[in-house]
């Protein structure tokens, strides 16, 4: 009697810690980089993936229903930076890859608002491309002379957002917020190039707003400077804004300007914002690699930030899923190996 009661709570246990998780994102500790699942409280941090130093599962998104996350990995130990996608359950069961046959790189996946696609970038060394995949058919569609970063699929499924490629790194233009409709056509800016001489503007990680009326983006304003024979990344700022689905009504939100980001997305359903960041200093060399990135959430009514991780190595690509409850049954939420993190997580005030 006491091994079936025992057995019962620790299933009970398993599945009301992840059935509760809405927050999922990559991090890299001690070396090695997983994904994890956590509450918007930044409770009952669980580790889905545990793999080998040499794997580094990233890019993690949900699906639209909360049961399936898509992520990239590579896909052997030999150095040759091939990444496919594969696809879990939330509990990081059922491990799958997506497109065996794929040779290259796949990254940035993004599900449509029916769950029914996954939208992602492609690198097979000689040509970059952006693909839509059915997961019904199988069938893959190429999107001709067009790479879609950080892609977010609008609440209607209509229309994709992403981010253009940025060159600045050259010397040349930053990245641009683009729009296009849901079968790769009719691709536009949808915001105007920034008009601030003398500085490159890289903008970054669009994410529709629950109800589809907003847009979040990131900004990151630099300069080159010469220094003897090179030209070194000089950071001025970073922003955080929202603007409407037509790319008007641009409104800046009130977040350091000292704070750089991986990645960004809504949470709350539109009334706070997640985000990986981290502090770096202003008017000096953009070494952002080589920062301390957690997770925190601003409060857009009271523009107060709560800091919902805190660990020295990296804390990136987080996703929220968008006002869903994970509806699963214990069997399916039984792991083959779980890493109970922590159990609270310190604020942080606005500054």
């Amino acid at each position: 009697m006491r091994i079936i009661l025992a057995t019962f709570c620790c299933i009970l246990f398993l599945f009301s810690t992840v059935a509760s998780a809405k927050i999922v994102f990559g991090s890299k500790r001690d070396g090695v980089s997983n994904i994890y699942v956590m509450n918007d409280s930044g409770t009952n941090m669980t580790l889905l993936t545990d793999k080998p130093v040499f794997y580094h599962p990233h890019y993690p998104r949900w699906s639209p229903d909360g049961t399936q996350i898509v992520f990239r990995m590579p896909v052997n130990s030999s150095g040759n930076n091939e990444y496919h996608l594969f696809l879990m359950n939330a509990s990081g069961t059922n491990v799958r890859p997506l497109i065996e046959s794929q040779f290259g790189i796949n990254s940035e996946p993004s599900f449509s608002s029916d769950g029914k696609r996954i939208l992602f970038t492609t690198d097979t060394f000689k040509k970059r491309g952006t693909n839509i995949l059915d997961l019904e058919s199988g069938e893959v569609i190429q999107l001709p002379d067009l790479i879609a970063n950080a892609s977010d699929w609008s609440p209607d499924g209509r229309q994709i957002v992403f981010a253009s490629t940025s060159f600045a790194i050259a010397g040349g233009a930053g990245g641009n917020i683009w729009i296009m409709d849901s079968d790769g056509g009719n691709a536009r800016e949808l915001l105007p190039p920034p008009a601030v001489e003398g500085r490159i503007i890289d903008r970054d990680s669009p994410r529709w707003s629950p109800d589809g009326k907003q847009i979040l983006y990131a900004e990151t304003e630099y300069i080159f400077e010469p220094r003897g024979f090179f030209q070194l990344l000089i950071l001025k700022a970073n922003r955080y804004l929202l603007c409407d689905q037509n790319g008007e009504h641009v409104l800046q939100l009130s977040i350091s300007k000292k704070w750089k980001s991986r990645d960004i997305d809504w949470m709350d359903n539109g009334e706070s914002v997640l985000l990986s960041a981290a502090e770096l200093k202003l008017n000096r060399i953009m070494l952002s690699n080589n920062a301390e990135y957690n997770i925190y959430k601003y409060h857009i009514p009271t523009k107060k930030i709560t800091q919902l991780t805190d660990h020295p190595g990296g804390d990136w690509k987080a996703n929220w899923v968008r006002g869903y409850t994970l509806s699963v049954s214990p069997k399916d939420k039984m792991p083959t190996q779980w890493g109970q993190i922590k159990k609270g997580s310190p604020n942080l005030s606005d500054q």
